[in-house]
């Protein structure tokens, strides 16, 4: 299904576009967005993220440098507002609608009762979304993959993802052996974005279910930090004053302590981590998957180094879409990687 059919399906064609989805408008808004109290204390991550990746391993010794802090702000804020415009304005809608609550253009996806494509060649595709991320901000990527012939569904976590990883991950299983179901597929491919990249592994790697390792053939984690992620310690902060009286979610310290590096991961899945530089939510050196040396996986790190991704955008952009593609298609064999990719599959073990 398009984008501009799910856009005609909607209330909001009948409603003017508001400026700030406009090309002018969005780089103007990115800029009042980013000098707000509450991302400032997000861009101190995001400062600091800049600052080790130009001094680390990642890139090449006649690229790296020491950025003073001034410098590193005026990256990260610049980017911001060079970053919006490389995305459709539908796409910007859904970026905008979680950092100022707007709305969306689309209440919720077309549904999976019958496939929509019944003689399909690909594998279904499940997307899983991030903490407090509703499966509608999926629907760039819902589209992209439908149109090449995908049987795709998004995941609707429990509680948004404030439930614990436990609860979310039996809701998953449930998910995969729907969606296998109604494509009558052996196996299915799932994306998961930050958090749903960290409860499908949780599901696979730690879980009751013998089935789960072989209903899977690839996933693919955007922006998951599987050592822990310290930019939810600022989402916590953030929580609990607007939410008086309501116990805390366990999912804050889960996400905020997590180590799953430690685990043996299966031969039947490969892994593919993606992350970009300016990930502040998780931190580049704790979003890296090490290859186990005693157990024959596929594990595909990679950074990817163009400013015009971010934590969010990374689930919007259609030149992301284009390498999740490639990696699908190419399970048992290394992904071409373009000149602002670097893959760190080599160096993980050293972050």
């Amino acid at each position: 299904m398009s984008i501009s059919r799910l856009s005609r399906s909607s209330a909001f064609k009948h409603k003017p576009i508001p400026w700030m989805y406009s090309t002018v408008g969005s780089m103007l808004a990115a800029a009042l967005i980013k000098l707000n109290p509450i991302q400032r204390r997000l861009t101190e991550l995001e400062i600091r993220n800049i600052q080790d990746y130009f001094s680390s391993d990642f890139i090449s010794p006649a690229q790296r440098r020491q950025l003073d802090r001034f410098t590193a702000f005026m990256m990260t804020y610049f980017s911001a507002i060079s970053r919006v415009p490389k995305i459709s304005k539908l796409a910007r809608q859904d970026y905008y609608a979680l950092q100022r609550q707007g709305c969306f253009a689309v209440r919720e996806l077309p549904s999976m009762e019958s496939p929509l494509h019944p003689d399909s060649k690909n594998l279904p595709l499940l997307i899983v979304p991030g903490l407090n991320t509703p499966s509608v901000f999926f629907r760039e990527m819902h589209s992209y993959f439908s149109r090449k012939g995908y049987n795709v569904s998004v995941m609707n976590l429990p509680e948004n993802g404030l439930a614990d990883v436990e609860t979310a991950a039996v809701q998953l299983e449930k998910e995969v052996e729907t969606l296998q179901n109604r494509c009558n597929a052996s196996k299915v491919n799932v994306i998961g974005h930050c958090l749903g990249g960290l409860i499908t592994h949780y599901w696979l790697e730690t879980h009751r279910s013998q089935t789960a390792k072989t209903a899977v053939q690839n996933l693919v984690s955007l922006g998951t930090g599987f050592l822990g992620a310290e930019g939810v310690q600022q989402l916590k902060d953030i929580w609990i004053p607007g939410n008086p009286g309501k116990p805390v979610p366990k999912v804050f310290d889960q996400l905020i302590h997590w180590n799953l590096n430690v685990v043996r991961h299966s031969s039947e899945v490969a892994y593919h981590s993606l992350l970009t530089i300016w990930d502040f939510m998780v931190h580049f050196r704790k979003g890296l998957l090490e290859t186990p040396t005693d157990a024959p996986c596929q594990v595909n790190n990679l950074i990817l180094d163009d400013p015009a991704i971010d934590h969010l955008t990374i689930a919007l952009n259609h030149e992301v879409f284009e390498k999740i593609e490639q990696m699908l298609h190419n399970r048992t064999s290394a992904v071409t990687l373009p000149q602002r990719a670097i893959s760190t599959a080599k160096t993980a073990a050293s972050a």
